[in-house]
């Protein structure tokens, strides 16, 4: 059954946080503690626990070595990380100063070798968030505009950029043996 307290809490948290951001026109932003303890326990948890990871593709439609997603659950904290995402919208189009139309969100597993190259994102989305949920502190996100470099990498941190401009970015590190690496994709 879906957790709507959870939902609720979890609105109102992003809510706040996002409130508390500038507007983001043409940028990226470092956002910290993103979603609210209790979803961030519970997307760790399910990450840790699930089988249902599936391959993940790259653009041009070749298998991402050492990435596993999952892109769609009903009725557990999948559900309720969308549908909260889906609840602010409003504010991030706000920020933007765009109309944007949440697409969803991908969950990442990145395992042992992982690491991404200097890329800019995909322009057929208007905006990215990543959200890290288990993480070590050297993989983070650098991005070449204003010197930006998502530099807390402790859970609920993570980044929310424009993807129409083209911001290169890429993993400053490998991911190490006997890890995974956790984090939430969403797209606009």
């Amino acid at each position: 059954m879906l957790d709507n307290e959870l939902i609720k809490s979890g609105t109102t948290h992003t809510l706040h946080v996002l409130n508390n951001l500038s507007n983001l026109q043409n940028s990226v932003t470092v956002v910290k503690n993103f979603f609210n303890q209790a979803m961030l326990d519970q997307l760790l948890e399910f990450c840790e626990t699930t089988k249902n990871w599936k391959d993940a593709y790259d653009t041009v439609g070749g298998v991402i070595n050492y990435r596993k997603k999952i892109s769609w659950e009903t009725d557990n904290i999948v559900e309720v990380s969308h549908t909260v995402l889906e609840n602010v919208t409003p504010q991030i189009s706000k920020m933007f100063n765009k109309d944007l139309k949440f697409n969803g969100i991908d969950l990442w597993k990145d395992s042992t070798g992982y690491n991404i190259a200097r890329h800019t994102d995909n322009p057929e989305f208007n905006a990215s968030l990543q959200v890290y949920i288990k993480n070590l502190p050297y993989l983070s996100t650098v991005f070449e505009h204003n010197g930006i470099t998502v530099t807390d990498t402790s859970p609920g941190s993570g980044y929310l950029a424009d993807n129409t401009v083209g911001i290169p970015h890429w993993l400053d590190g490998v991911v190490p043996e006997n890890y995974n690496r956790f984090s939430l994709h969403a797209t606009w």
